[in-house]
């Protein structure tokens, strides 16, 4: 029997966040790092922030594990004994490092934020930093086609300009969907999928196995996040996934630069991409600054309508999943078990969904 390295990366991350995460929450109250109730918070007990460092972790373990094991790990068992073969051939790639690099940095300015707290403008620029980090290792995008034309249009020196764009877009996309309990990492999980086996239908090892161990974190994570949350990741966590997210959609444009691989991203973080736009539209309409939060996201506004943290979190979780369907579709995915897969969290959402009396009427 033989096991992918990608699902080995999945339990890596899994395994090493999981077991991070009591101890990163024990110092998070340490260090003061906990979230009162009150204002636009909707939990209703000090919680303790900072669950991104356990995150980081299990990505980065992961991450190395994947740079050294690049081959399929075979299980063989007798009638006596079970032998496990791991095969070592480490390999580096640009693109895997620059992505480790630039989300070390944006996790570090993360935790000083959960701790000390950071000023809006300052971290802003701090984005910036951490993205522009990517364009030296050979992450940006120097071509796109017309999407009704199927023209070539070459981008030179803009190509960079518009990577840097696109990851603090999505930086700041997932920092604000983070809102409720289980809802960053659940949606980033859903969406962490859908480009793991987007990448891993085009033979992209790369991204599939850094995809794949930022799926394992998240889900690592959210045993400890789903609500009642005993834990928020804070900007440490909700950040860095991030920036990954968005290093990963631009592996996928400068490997590829068709249309669709600008618009699976797009569909498989649909949900955040969708509040955010909405938050910005609405802040701008109002007259106030855009990074002003408050309470008119998409998440508030069905808890307002008087569905439950749960109910509220697993129906974003179903919407994610289907546009995570959409992209796959549009991305030519046909094999059973990318359908299959993205089919499966669909149904246990459903199920979920019903046995809480989310779809009665």
């Amino acid at each position: 029997m033989s096991l992918p390295v990608s699902l080995a990366v999945v339990l890596v991350a899994f395994l090493v966040t999981n077991g991070l995460t009591p101890a990163v929450r024990r110092a998070a109250r340490r260090l003061g790092a906990i979230d009162y109730p009150g204002g636009r918070r909707v939990n209703t007990r000090p919680t303790p922030r900072l669950g991104g460092v356990a995150i980081y972790l299990g990505f980065v373990a992961a991450g190395l594990v994947a740079m050294v094991v690049t081959r399929p790990i075979d299980v063989v068992a007798t009638a006596t004994e079970t032998f496990v073969r791991i095969p070592i051939a480490p390999r580096t790639d640009a693109a895997v490092l620059g992505i480790l690099l630039g989300g070390t940095c944006i996790a570090a300015v993360g935790v000083y934020d959960d701790i000390r707290g950071l000023a809006p403008g300052l971290k802003f620029l701090a984005m910036v930093a951490s993205a522009t980090i990517l364009i030296p290792f050979g992450l940006a995008t120097q071509f796109v086609t017309h999407p009704l034309t199927g023209k070539v249009i070459a981008l030179g020196p803009w190509g960079a300009v518009a990577t840097v764009v696109w990851v603090v877009a999505v930086v700041n996309v997932i920092n604000f969907i983070d809102g409720l309990d289980g809802l960053a990492a659940g949606i980033t999980a859903i969406a962490g999928t859908t480009l793991w086996l987007t990448a891993g239908a085009k033979g992209d090892v790369a991204a599939t196995t850094l995809a794949a161990a930022m799926v394992g974190a998240s889900l690592g994570f959210l045993r400890h996040n789903f609500n009642p949350a005993r834990i928020f990741m804070g900007d440490s966590g909700s950040m860095f996934l991030g920036y990954v997210l968005g290093g990963l959609s631009v592996m996928g444009l400068y490997k590829s630069y068709t249309a669709i691989s600008l618009v699976v991203p797009i569909l498989a973080m649909g949900v955040p991409i969708a509040d955010t736009a909405w938050a910005i539209w609405r802040r701008w309409r109002g007259g106030r600054p855009i990074y002003l939060p408050d309470r008119g996201h998409l998440h508030h506004r069905l808890l307002d309508r008087g569905l439950t943290q749960r109910q509220t979190v697993i129906l974003l979780y179903m919407v994610s999943a289907v546009l995570g369907l959409g992209a796959l579709a549009l991305a030519g995915v046909n094999r059973p078990a990318a359908v299959v897969t993205l089919g499966v969290i669909a149904a246990v959402l459903l199920i979920g969904a019903q046995r809480m009396g989310l779809l009665a009427r």
